[in-house]
């Protein structure tokens, strides 16, 4: 699960500036989208009278944290194609392989496990949908998915090791160059059976999951819309979120993963020894990292509930910083009308007020009254299509 090109980065120095620089770019990128993500799911998740089921923003927070740490181990990668060679010790490789073989089993499963909370809200009874929207249920949904992919990956942690490679000897100045790669090399048997495994489970059973009950969701509304009154125009509007919904998915799912699964059964067939095939194995190999900027981003921005929801937060901040400002500007003038021996004219008054509003005395006011405000804000419901 690890480069697949890690023996041959020697054959193409000239390009891995280039490659290294494009890794950084999607580093970056995702770093900045998953902390946004998090930024706007992370409060809703204690947060009450929100009706956008507390097990999708679960997933979606897990999805976050796991493409963090992805993007984390995702520079240890770019460290070693910038310098041309591992730089840190087998433990951390292990780490890092693992990091990274976590985001090709975890983020597929999460998008199942959301599809499924999905259907089940929508279309089952009252009681199946609403424990699948519960928080505990979540949790240990992931937990067991969690546990299942961490006994998958056992040949990881068996066959996870630096290699320390001597090239370009030179017997007349008695120089060699030490090269050192992390890799998973496993042997051919079990590299073929893990790879097998690992593409039903993460990949090929996720994707049928989530067109199947993607799919079920509209056909299910469009039977309900022939037995009850709902309105032809918010019926159409939920069909056609559903669908750009299951579109997307699907697209970015088999764009990003199905070249990776691929490239990885070649492998075993074709030997890469052109610089083309090698610097095309590492796109290939950066598209699944692409999906761990996509997939927060299409569940957060097309779903109003939690768009409405965050927004609604925002402004209640807002109006609550005012007025604490507001009742501690007030604080300060009833303290500063209790000084004996302090006459003013009204508008040197409150001229005066006005600069202390702004000096530390306001800040301590601030602090005060802010101890004193309830722990969480009420909003009202939104709909999670």
């Amino acid at each position: 699960m690890g480069d697949p090109t890690s023996y041959f980065i020697s054959l193409f120095q000239g390009y891995r500036t280039y490659v290294a620089s494009t890794y950084i770019g999607f580093n970056v990128v995702g770093f900045a989208i998953n902390a946004w993500v998090l930024y706007v799911v992370a409060p809703l998740l204690f947060a009450p009278a929100i009706k956008v089921p507390k097990s999708i923003l679960f997933y979606i927070f897990a999805l976050c944290v796991g493409d963090l740490m992805t993007m984390i181990a995702m520079l240890l990668l770019v460290i070693e194609l910038l310098f041309g060679t591992w730089q840190f010790s087998s433990m951390v490789c292990t780490s890092y392989l693992i990091f990274d073989s976590m985001n090709k089993f975890m983020a597929p499963m999460i998008v199942f496990l959301i599809s499924r909370t999905c259907y089940s809200t929508v279309c089952l009874d009252k009681t199946k949908g609403e424990k699948a929207a519960t928080l505990k249920y979540a949790v240990i949904q992931f937990c067991i998915a969690l546990a299942f992919v961490m006994i998958l990956l056992w040949p990881v942690f068996a066959y996870s090791q630096v290699f320390t490679f001597y090239m370009s000897p030179n017997s007349t100045a008695q120089e060699v160059t030490v090269m050192r790669k992390c890799g998973f090399f496993p042997p051919p048997e079990i590299e073929f059976w893990f790879n097998l495994i690992a593409c039903i489970t993460s990949y090929a059973v996720p994707l049928f999951g989530i067109i199947y009950w993607y799919v079920s969701v509209p056909f299910f509304l469009k039977r309900r819309a022939l037995t009850t009154l709902v309105a032809s125009s918010s019926m159409d509007a939920a069909l056609r979120k559903v669908i750009t919904t299951v579109l997307l998915l699907t697209v970015i799912y088999v764009l990003c993963w199905t070249p990776y699964w691929v490239s990885m059964f070649a492998n075993r067939i074709w030997t890469m020894e052109k610089k083309s095939i090698i610097i095309i194995s590492y796109f290939i190999h950066l598209l699944p990292y692409i999906s761990c900027v996509a997939y927060p981003l299409i569940f957060t921005l097309l779903n109003r509930g939690i768009r409405s929801a965050h927004a609604k937060i925002v402004a209640d901040q807002r109006r609550r910083f005012r007025s604490l400002t507001d009742e501690a500007s007030s604080q300060i003038r009833t303290a500063i009308r209790t000084i004996p021996g302090t006459k003013m004219k009204k508008n040197e008054f409150l001229t005066r007020t006005e600069e202390i509003s702004s000096d530390k005395a306001a800040s301590e006011a601030i602090s005060e009254f802010r101890d004193t405000l309830p722990s969480q804000t009420s909003f009202p419901d939104e709909t999670l299509l």
